[in-house]
């Protein structure tokens, strides 16, 4: 690895290309959770738009998929530092 680290350093020319790289991996990473994230929120209007014809009381509903988001975000956040702390 620190062979790497220097091969990239003495030569301006791969780390240019090394950077172009990982930009575009970045980018292509985001254009995917977008896509999730819409997709996700779309999913949850089809719900809202459900429980409103069937008659159920949607506040509570939504206050249900609140908690469990939020749940799944904290398991997502402590995930994300053991890898961080992994390395």
């Amino acid at each position: 690895m620190e062979q790497f680290v220097t091969l990239l350093v003495e030569n301006p020319f791969y780390l240019i290309i090394a950077v172009i790289l990982s930009i575009a991996v970045l980018l292509l990473f985001l254009k995917k959770l977008l896509k999730l994230i819409v997709v996700v929120a779309a999913l949850a209007i089809i719900y809202v738009g459900y429980l409103y014809l069937a008659g159920e009381n949607i506040p509570e509903a939504v206050r249900g998929v609140e908690q469990i988001v939020d749940a799944l975000l904290e398991k997502g956040v402590a995930y994300v530092k053991e890898i961080g702390e992994s390395n």
